[in-house]
């Protein structure tokens, strides 16, 4: 009977089905960390610019880069009342500047809201059709502490998405607007030129059709 048993606890088939066992256990444990790890990723917040100072965040998955922040006023409708569009945001076009909280724009319904330092934001995602790259400019008034500006460029295709303002030096009081920039405009062909492009189109169908029966 112990031989039995022992021969039972020691065979081949028992140690391979404990090894693999083993096996699927480490990589279900291995793939819950790494889903653990990708969702944290996920909610990084991107900083813009230094901490020390009045600053902004938006999370990664909306903003891809802070592109420039200051003191002063970013004016959108004049560039060179704009310290973003006359430096390093040179090649980026006004698109159109929000006229307060939940009110939305004409163009493209650009509005947010907010209070206690955190806030919403959206627009219409058509603008995306008129360009490749758009990024989103904040003003917050009072105080005249920097920063009080700051200029996100956001990721492809998102439209909507939240802020947050932080205070270490004290006496803003609140987001006064925003600005819709964007460069990289996609052009739309005129119809004349789409409909002389079909023609060309038919005509090489046609040549090719009288190829094949001569």
């Amino acid at each position: 009977m112990l031989l039995a048993s022992r021969s039972k606890e020691y065979s081949p088939g028992v140690r391979m089905m404990n090894t693999r066992t083993k096996l699927w256990s480490l990589m279900i444990a291995t793939l819950s960390s790494g889903l653990m790890l990708s969702g944290t990723a996920m909610a990084a917040p991107i900083i813009c610019s230094d901490p020390t100072i009045n600053h902004m965040s938006m999370d990664d998955s909306q903003a891809s880069a802070c592109l420039d922040s200051g003191l002063g006023n970013i004016q959108g409708d004049n560039a060179v009342q704009d310290p973003f569009l006359s430096g390093v945001g040179t090649d980026y076009q006004f698109i159109e500047k929000s006229e307060g909280a939940s009110n939305p724009t004409t163009m493209y319904s650009l509005e947010y809201a907010g209070s206690n330092g955190t806030g919403t934001w959206e627009f219409d995602s058509s603008l995306w059709g008129d360009f490749g790259t758009i990024a989103l400019g904040f003003k917050f008034g009072g105080g005249n502490q920097p920063d009080n500006w700051f200029v996100y460029e956001l990721v492809p295709g998102v439209s909507s998405g939240n802020w947050a303002f932080n205070l270490p030096l004290d006496g803003g009081d609140g987001l006064s607007h925003m600005n819709l920039y964007g460069k990289n405009s996609v052009q739309v062909p005129e119809p004349g030129t789409l409909a002389l492009l079909g023609l060309g189109i038919i005509g090489l169908t046609l040549a090719r059709r009288k190829n094949r029966t001569s």
